[in-house]
Formats: C-alpha cells, sequence, structure tokens
C-alpha cells in the first residue's frame, strides 16, 4: 500500500531545542554516525536544517547517501513495453482521467514503461505540492561536500536505483497500478507524511511505515531489502572502521521493524535521538 510515498522518500542541536526533523546519533565505539532522514524535494521553509546536523557535516569524515546524484551520470534507460500493453479498460479510463488531471496527455503516459508513467504522474503530486527538487535534503549535503572537503560516500548507483525500478515485474506495473489506485488517497498521504519529517513527529513516521508495511515483493525490495543491503555497508570494517560520519538516505528508510535505525541498533550500535520534535495534527488516511 501507498507505494508511491515510498518511492518518493524512498528509489528524507546539541541538546534539545525547537522542533526540527529527527536527527539521530548511532556511536559503536570509535564509529559514529549521525543520521537524518531525507526528502528528496523540498521548500524553503525547510532551512535552515538542525545545526547539529550542519555542524557535524562539515568536520565529517565522509557523508554517506543513497547515490550521488550530482556526480553519478552514466546511466541507461532500460526500454520498456508501454503501459497501454498492461493495463486492463477500466485501468486506462482511470489513468486518462488522472492525466487529464494533471494536464499530461494520456497518450504520452500510455506509451510510457509503467514504472516511467507512474514517476511522471508522482512528479506532478511533487509540483502540487510545491516541492522543489533543487531544495531536496540530499542535494543540500552534496552541493556542499565539496566545500567542506567531505568525501561522498554512496550506498548505491543511480543506474541501480533505475534498474531496480525498470527490472520490476512487467515494467513496474504494479507501480503503476498502485499510483492509479491511491491517486486520491495519496493527497492526504503525503502532505501528512512532509508534516511529519518537518517537525520531528517520530510517532507519526513509525505509525506511516507499519500503514506501509506488507504490501508485497516489490515493496521489500524497494525499502526493506535495501535497508539490509545498506547495514551489511555500514557494518563492513573495511569501509567504517572509525570516524564521524553524516548520512542522509530517505526517510522512511529509518523507521519500522526493518528500517536503519533497527536494524544498527541491532548490530550493537547504540543509537540515540538527538533533536525534539512536535506532534503533527494530521491524520493518515484509511485503506479501503
Amino acid at each position: 500500500m501507498y507505494r508511491i510515498t515510498t518511492l518518493l522518500f524512498s528509489l528524507l542541536f546539541s541538546a534539545l531545542s525547537f522542533a526540527a526533523p529527527q536527527v539521530w546519533q548511532a556511536q559503536k565505539s570509535d564509529l559514529s554516525f549521525t543520521i537524518m532522514g531525507s526528502v528528496h524535494a523540498g521548500k524553503p521553509e525547510f532551512y535552515p536544517l538542525p545545526e547539529i546536523m550542519i555542524s557535524r557535516f562539515e568536520s565529517a569524515d565522509g557523508l554517506i547517501v543513497e547515490a550521488d546524484i550530482i556526480n553519478d551520470k552514466s546511466i541507461s534507460i532500460p526500454k520498456g513495453k508501454p503501459s497501454a500493453s498492461y493495463l486492463t479498460n477500466a485501468q486506462k479510463e482511470t489513468l486518462e482521467e488522472i492525466a487529464a488531471e494533471t494536464g499530461t496527455p494520456s497518450n504520452v503516459l500510455l506509451n510510457l514503461p509503467p514504472w516511467q508513467a507512474a514517476m511522471a504522474l508522482q512528479l506532478y503530486q511533487i509540483n502540487k505540492l510545491e516541492l522543489q527538487q533543487l531544495l531536496g535534503i540530499d542535494l543540500y549535503f552534496l552541493s556542499r561536500s565539496q566545500k567542506h572537503s567531505v568525501p561522498v560516500i554512496p550506498l548505491e548507483t543511480v543506474q541501480q536505483q533505475v534498474d531496480l525500478l525498470a527490472d520490476a515485474d512487467k515494467d513496474g506495473l504494479e507501480l503503476l497500478t498502485d499510483t492509479l489506485d491511491y491517486w486520491e488517497l495519496s493527497k492526504e498521504f503525503m502532505p501528512c507524511l512532509i508534516d511529519a519529517w518537518q517537525y520531528g513527529d517520530g510517532a507519526k513516521m513509525e505509525e506511516m511505515v507499519t500503514v506501509m508495511s506488507g504490501a508485497g515483493e516489490f515493496e521489500r525490495q524497494l525499502i526493506d531489502e535495501r535497508n539490509h543491503n545498506w547495514l551489511e555497508a555500514l557494518t563492513d570494517k573495511s569501509r567504517f572502521n572509525k570516524g564521524n560520519y553524516v548520512m542522509v538516505v530517505g526517510a522512511l528508510h529509518l523507521y519500522g521493524k526493518e528500517g536503519v535505525l533497527t536494524l544498527l541498533e541491532k548490530a550493537g550500535f547504540d543509537v540515540k535521538l538527538l533533536t525534539q520534535g512536535e506532534k503533527v495534527d494530521c491524520e493518515i488516511p484509511a485503506i479501503p
């Protein structure tokens, strides 16, 4: 369920202070990770970010991100069958209605592989929420890494992220059908997600991850499997033996039983919250 949100926000102070996005510290012996969830598109009001995250970033031994979206440009887009060849007549009608709402010609979407059509529709939702990709949290840190001489350490390549979507069953049909099926629900879910992240409502973030859990194999690959892959990298002593690192990955990867924070804790790290959040006044819409 709600796979649309996992894609957008998956493939987001030294003491208690004003409400802010949550920042965590995971410490094990001489190795420390300061971790903040990212949303990959932002607003001016998201800034400034928590001071403890900024100060630790500027003196960090490395910036850990999902992928280096600035410098990793060697990608190819796999070809796939058009969405029209997979969708039922009823699904095509739904797509045409949503396309009209977004101002996108339906024939353009129907000629794209399902995963690309889903991405196009999700980009519309990002713009509708007045989120700007240039103000994404990971991009903020990546664009400042050279100035502060902080090495960038990607956990994945951009090509791996593209392939995860393109290689999904039936060219990512499930991603598109979820987008169509939950189009209206996402209009309530997405703003609540953004508010919970911005004001550091960890309980609401946990609730959202619980709602989305158990949706299927693709969901598992998109979130849980990648979390475990990242844990393997973070606990590889040949890569991270000691030092102070900052880590910025999609916010929904941090929470839940299979979240990065829980996995690090199980791996022997002392995990603690460094910022104080605020409860947000929004309700997660019920799943029909």
